[in-house]
């Protein structure tokens, strides 16, 4: 198996909380940020997956730092095989083995439980291998424009005025209907789930889970920061497990939605 490619590790923006695992990143002040030229994303939680290509063709899948070849622990990522190979043509003939598509998995539920998805599937990034830098985010939808791909929602681009701006962009998510813990609870209702337990895991704020800033001055993407809000890192911490040694409850997408058209 050839050299994977990770998708960089985000340092945070101050206020942000630190993650298990983000101990070792630095958090970088509001300052340093405030005259860039910024396109800011909803975070949204679920899995980091990647599609790229070999040379002569051959789709690649990818989490994080290593690549789906199957086993129990994958067994989220079974419907992201299935369509990532049913549009394994139309991708490649965009991405080739130039590129590699980057995006976060969004079928099992993890801390924010989502009740209307646009697709499992939301890409967030492009690296080109070629030039080693990810493509803005002008670029890179110009670049898979026409594909059957749905893009992270963006709140803002251009410069932020004030810390505060910034804040006011955390909001309710893009992907949650006011009934989504009714929803939820129905959902582990059906799988004979412990509802009570099920939602002290569950994040109940109904917001989004934070912010994903780039720094965009031309074509590409040169720097990335997160915010993440305090109140989903409680809930994290509060669940006193991993999602991944949990039932799976998938996410619901939204009406309509057909993943494979």
């Amino acid at each position: 198996m050839s050299q994977i490619y990770k998708y960089p590790r985000t340092p945070h923006i101050q206020g942000s909380r630190s993650q298990p695992g983000d101990e070792d990143l630095d958090s970088i002040p509001f300052a340093n940020i405030q005259p860039q030229h910024l396109v800011i994303e909803e975070k949204v939680d679920g899995a980091n997956a990647a599609i790229s290509f070999t040379a002569d063709g051959q789709l690649r899948l990818q989490s994080r730092g290593h690549y789906l070849t199957g086993g129990g622990r994958e067994k989220h990522f079974n419907l992201f095989k299935q369509w990532a190979h049913t549009h394994a043509s139309v991708l490649w003939e965009v991405l080739g083995s130039r590129f590699i598509l980057f995006g976060e998995w969004l079928y099992a539920k993890h801390t924010v439980f989502y009740d209307a998805l646009p697709h499992y599937f939301l890409e967030y990034d492009l690296l080109d291998l070629e030039t080693q830098v990810f493509l803005s985010t002008k670029r890179r939808q110009q670049l898979l424009a026409g594909l059957p791909l749905v893009s992270v929602p963006v709140l803002f681009t251009g410069k932020l005025q004030s810390y505060q701006q910034m804040l006011g962009l955390l909001a309710k998510s893009h992907y949650q209907t006011p009934a989504y813990l009714e929803n939820f609870a129905q959902a582990c209702q059906q799988q004979g789930l412990n509802i009570e337990l099920a939602l002290k895991q569950t994040d109940q704020s109904g917001l989004m889970e934070g912010l994903y800033i780039k720094v965009e001055p031309g074509d590409t993407v040169t720097a990335r920061y997160k915010y993440v809000r305090s109140s989903f890192l409680t809930t994290i911490l509060q669940s006193e497990s991993h999602w991944l040694n949990r039932p799976i409850i998938p996410n619901l997408l939204g009406p309509n939605v057909d993943l494979f058209s």
